[in-house]
């Protein structure tokens, strides 16, 4: 850093850097990558990592005092909280059972709204 009260130029290009370096990873993650169960847990900590670097940097946060620099992680706790309660909840929720097997809960359809094959001189609006 330069003098005090004047930030360098090259440590928020060097910020930047890592943020285009976790976006291309995100993105080949999406794309290329086959992490099974694994892409969800990396996909979200890429993205926590990222936002706590512009809250940090381009935020400011870092320079804050006191109280102020705790209300990120703070949040970002009970935000974690939230969701990995939701998560839980989700996941060790019992499934419904079927009583008659799965096609006892499927209403009917009337023989009008069934689709003819292509080229049928019955299928809809001539498709």
């Amino acid at each position: 850093m330069a003098e005090h009260g004047r930030k360098s130029v090259w440590g928020y290009v060097g910020i930047w850097g890592v943020l285009v370096v976790l976006t291309v990873a995100t993105w080949l993650l999406g794309t290329r990558g086959h992490l099974g169960s694994w892409s969800l847990p990396v996909a979200l900590g890429i993205a926590l990592t990222k936002t706590a670097l512009v809250a940090m940097f381009f935020m400011h946060l870092v320079e804050q005092p006191g109280a102020r620099r705790v209300v990120f992680p703070v949040s970002a706790l009970f935000l974690a909280l939230l969701l990995g309660v939701s998560l839980l909840e989700a996941m060790t929720r019992v499934r419904m059972s079927r009583p008659d097997g799965p096609k006892a809960l499927e209403p009917a359809r009337p023989a009008s709204t069934r689709t003819a094959p292509p080229g049928s001189p019955t299928r809809w609006m001539g498709h």
